[in-house]
């Protein structure tokens, strides 16, 4: 056979290899496209408490607009969502669920290593430019404290009949893959927040004040409007002050339904105030005033002397916690998606076919501007007198001490013919048989000696008190054993100023914490809900019923 020959054969012999192999190999790619199959995306990431900061970029079609949403700790540990101006998260449980979607996270099969395919598998970079705007996924970061990159996926279409199942493809990588992605991740901002704005209850709702001025921008003057005040009595009947009786009666049941709306107040979405403006909206030195006063004035906010007015009136709710919430409201927050909820920018509605000209925005919501003060004369004073803790506690161990020197006295008595004895110190003698009937008599609390008083066939026992001399008013009056209900009344007194000066305290904290809260932000509402808040005076009264006609005696007939 020549070398011709041999090498026809060998080709031959080449060719019908290639071929077996081809049809009976498990797929089409080259082997070495497969050899990380099974492995996990993200090795060394274990830990989901570790993650401090989640980034997650997509990509709406509709607007051909990049939508970005981070969740991070600050500097302080706080969970933040920078997007909304840096708004305070409530993130500890869904940032756990985000993160542990990712943590062990394995890749099942290759599917495709082509550029090219990107688009058809839905894994094209979001953020990236000069790409289509089809077939874009979605990226997820998460890093930790220090900002090393704990996963990095970019999320693709689900796998068509598998539940969960989806194309992915690591940033800068051609590799998709599919995994199984279990769990919850959202990006909607109601969904990282306390949406619940004021969380006040109804039960604790004790006055509210609808004061429906106007703003005259012009002249820079609040213009009066109605104003009405109702008030809940002590068996939780709400009540319009300045009615007519003889005609009128309060709507009981519609002021309890505003009542309840204040507790259904969602926030839909913040910006945040200009800086230099204060919580009590005064200005800080050197501030902007101009830019202030714009910003203000856009949400429908006015400066005027004394304070800052809405174009909306504005709303009291005094608590039982002593503490008043200003309900300020300002104008239609327009849009949808991150221009409502962050006040983000986005491009005015493109016309439908066969339409010109600019298209509304939605208009469902409003600003709102919450302001808190604390009022110690919400809160109930006790009615008894107000005695020092220190005087409270030596009343009640001289007492005691008392208490002691009365069952002595009387177990004398009983050993001699009902006489009282001399002097308090004879009780202390060992008489001739048995023991003495008082082992010691110390002096009283305020270093004087306990008074033995005769009353007919009985006898108190008395001390002096604080200042020592008999009777007096108040801490200064004295501790009599006759007169032992007084003592507990005092007790109780103390215990119920005790309990309001803590309320007093818990309510200062309070309203300093709910000024922090409130104080930087404009937010935005349900417009359903603030209609509810505004109401007109016929919402809260309504016609007096009839009295009932008085029954006609038949045998007197009608008007006799």
């Amino acid at each position: 056979m020549n070398e011709f020959a041999k090498t026809g054969v060998f080709l031959g012999g080449a060719v019908l290899l290639a071929a077996l192999a081809t049809l009976t190999g498990p797929r089409s790619q080259p082997h070495a496209l497969f050899v990380d199959e099974g492995t996990k995306f993200f090795e060394a990431f274990t830990d989901p408490d570790a993650v401090s900061e989640l980034s997650v970029v997509q990509f709406d079609e509709a607007s051909s607009r990049i939508l970005p949403f981070s969740c991070k700790r600050d500097d302080k540990g706080m969970w933040v969502i920078p997007s909304h101006g840096f708004y305070p998260a409530d993130a500890t449980s869904r940032m756990s669920k985000a993160a542990t979607m990712f943590v062990g996270l394995t890749k099942q099969r290759v599917v495709d290593d082509k550029k090219e395919h990107h688009a058809q598998f839905g894994v094209l970079d979001p953020a990236d430019e000069g790409i289509d705007t089809k077939g874009r996924g979605m990226r997820v970061t998460l890093k930790d404290k220090t900002g090393n990159v704990l996963s990095d996926l970019i999320v693709g279409k689900e796998v068509d009949g598998k539940m969960d199942v989806r194309y992915v493809r690591i940033p800068d990588k051609r590799h998709v893959y599919t995994c199984k992605l279990s769990g919850e991740l959202s990006t909607k901002f109601s969904d990282w927040i306390e949406t619940d704005l004021l969380k006040v209850s109804s039960w604790d709702t004790q006055k509210l004040v609808f004061d429906n001025y106007k703003v005259d921008e012009g002249a820079g003057s609040v213009v009066a409007g109605d104003k009405y005040v109702v008030t809940k009595d002590s068996t939780s009947k709400w009540t319009l002050e300045g009615f007519d009786p003889a005609k009128e009666e309060s709507n009981d049941e519609h002021i309890k339904e505003i009542a309840n709306t204040l507790g259904q107040i969602k926030i839909v979405g913040v910006r945040r105030k200009p800086g230099g403006l204060t919580a009590d909206f005064r200005l800080e030195e050197g501030a902007d005033a101009q830019s202030i006063r714009m910003s203000l004035m856009s949400a429908g906010y006015f400066p005027v002397r004394g304070g800052v007015k809405s174009n909306e009136g504005e709303l009291l709710v005094d608590t039982q916690k002593g503490i008043t919430y200003t309900l300020r409201f300002g104008e239609i927050a327009y849009g949808e998606g991150d221009e409502l909820t962050a006040g983000i920018t986005t491009e005015a509605p493109k016309p439908k076919d066969g339409e010109t000209g600019p298209q509304p925005k939605a208009a469902n919501n409003r600003y709102l501007m919450v302001s808190v003060k604390f009022d110690e004369a919400l809160l109930k004073k006790p009615s008894g007198a107000r005695l020092p803790k220190e005087q409270i506690e030596k009343r009640s161990n001289a007492r005691d001490a008392m208490a002691a020197i009365v069952a002595a006295v009387d177990a004398f008595k009983a050993k001699n013919e009902n006489k009282l004895p001399e002097t308090l110190a004879k009780l202390t003698e060992k008489p001739a048989e048995g023991d003495a009937f008082l082992a010691k008599l110390d002096k009283d609390p305020w270093g004087s000696d306990y008074v033995l008083q005769a009353q007919g066939d009985g006898f108190a026992v008395v001390s002096y008190g604080a200042d020592q001399k008999d009777g007096g008013e108040a801490e200064a009056s004295d501790v009599r054993s006759d007169r032992f209900p007084l003592e507990d009344e005092w007790r109780k007194a103390s215990d119920e100023w005790t309990e309001y000066d803590k309320k007093v305290e818990d309510g200062k904290k309070e309203a300093d914490k709910l000024t922090r809260r409130f104080g930087p932000w404009y937010y935005v509402i349900d417009q359903a809900l603030f209609a509810k808040l505004k109401p007109a005076r016929t919402d809260l009264v309504k016609e007096k019923a009839a009295a009932p006609a008085e029954p006609v005696d038949p045998a007197k007939g009608p008007g006799k």
